[in-house]
């Protein structure tokens, strides 16, 4: 019977881990967003996913852009959410007045 190298199912098993732990998290901040009301500002603007932007607002929340939910979003626009639901409103500043832009909705 052969024995199983420790060693190369460790970084495997790493891997595996690191993997879920991130799934995870971001079904648990996509839950957080669902279930809260939101008015905040995004604050910051990161793409270091290949396929996902993700939109930062004030409150440490966060909304993610894929190719499948293609926000159009930018740094300074203030989204609104009621409790209990994946639709937002995003208001862009123009003139010095946050007007009403659009509607999306999390899929």
């Amino acid at each position: 019977m052969k024995k199983i190298n420790l060693y190369r199912v460790l970084p495997l098993v790493i891997i595996i881990s690191a993997v879920t732990v991130f799934v995870i998290y971001n079904n648990q901040l996509n839950k957080k967003f669902m279930l809260l009301e939101v008015n905040s500002i995004i604050v910051k603007r990161d793409n270091w996913q290949l396929r996902t932007t993700e939109f930062y607002l004030q409150d440490g929340l966060r909304i993610d852009s894929t190719f499948k939910d293609n926000f159009d979003l930018k740094i300074g626009d203030s989204i609104s959410k009621e409790s209990n639901t994946n639709i937002f409103s995003v208001y862009r500043k123009e003139n010095g007045i946050y007007t009403f832009y659009k509607k999306n909705a999390l899929h």
